[in-house]
């Protein structure tokens, strides 16, 4: 579901912006009436709001013309939101922390997906076999991530502490989602983040059983974000002004017509339909709010996922803040 600057790929993004000029301006329109504004995306749950507003003309009826543009990695979307091959473009939440200590001008926009511990979009998933009922059970042993220091080794580290364990005990490696179940089976790991809809695969084999552990961070938080840089907001302030106005509406809707919107999901992520419609589905936020940003935060600094917390209005652009 995630967007990812990789903790390496944010120092090279440092060294980059270094050398970057200011965000390119917007190409011409091909209606001159309409604002260009181009994004990068991986294609997930997190961006249905996003779709939605624009297969249905909701951002062009509000002046936009906006061009979604699939990516490789979330390092490849940040870098062309410096560059300014994309204006506005998605991540999950804590590569953007990561960014900001390192002096990376990222600004959050609008909300993309809000977790839930009602519920859960994701968590660790363990062999249903296994006896993992605390973190002293993961004790010397593997756990797999998607990437080293995101949002998932935080909030497995907050689990492993509040149920008795020590976080410092566990020892993590990168594993891609959906080889986790492989891993698994194959004793590599013992444990690993997954969020859906790769996880709705493995727990349909009755072989897993997912901890929430994402719970451990808060019961709601902001998950993954829509951001640009700090020049691109304050040159086009009421661009980014509607981009959050619509990416409010559109969630209102979608997520109260998950069965309406799987179709569209379906068609522009690949995911099959079949699979989203027997899946929890994302909830789309409606507003960047720092009580939303901030448990993360003060998570990550606890676990050392990054070195000092800091207040969530630093990287909330003061446009859209609430």
């Amino acid at each position: 579901m995630r967007i990812r600057v990789f903790r390496a790929g944010v120092a090279a993004l440092a060294a980059a912006l270094l050398l970057a000029g200011p965000a390119a301006a917007p190409a011409p329109a091909d209606d001159p009436a309409l604002i260009p504004v181009h994004v990068g995306v991986l294609p997930n749950d997190d961006m249905m709001s996003v779709i939605y507003a624009q297969q249905t003309g909701m951002f062009k009826k509000a002046g936009l013309d906006v061009t979604l543009e699939k990516s490789t990695s979330g390092v490849a979307i940040a870098a062309a939101v410096i560059g300014g091959s994309f204006d506005i473009g998605k991540s999950s939440i804590t590569p953007i922390f990561d960014a900001h200590e390192k002096g990376i001008p990222f600004v959050l926009i609008a909300p993309a997906a809000i977790y839930e511990s009602k519920n859960p979009y994701g968590g660790m998933l363990v062999d249903a076999s296994a006896s993992v009922t605390g973190g002293k059970d993961l004790a010397g042993k593997y756990v797999g991530v998607n990437s080293l220091g995101d949002i998932g080794q935080v909030a497995i580290n907050g689990w492993a502490e509040k149920s008795g364990g020590d976080p410092a005990a566990l020892k993590y490696v990168e594993i891609p989602m959906p080889a986790t179940p492989a891993a698994l089976d194959q004793g590599r790991v013992q444990a690993g983040e997954m969020v859906f809809p790769p996880l709705a695969r493995a727990l349909a084999t009755n072989k897993y059983t997912l901890i929430p552990v994402f719970n451990s961070i808060a019961p709601a938080f902001l998950f993954s974000v829509w951001f640009t840089t700090k020049d691109y907001a304050a040159k086009h302030p009421d661009v980014v002004k509607t981009f959050a106005r619509v990416v409010a509406e559109a969630a209102t809707y979608t997520n109260a017509h998950h069965a309406e919107t799987a179709p569209i999901l379906a068609a522009f992520s690949g995911i099959p339909v079949d699979t989203i419609e027997h899946m929890p589905r994302v909830t789309n936020g409606t507003a960047v709010m720092a009580s939303e940003i901030q448990p993360v935060i003060d998570a990550a600094a606890k676990y050392g996922n990054v070195k000092h917390a800091f207040p969530a209005a630093e990287i909330i652009d003061p446009n859209i803040a609430k």
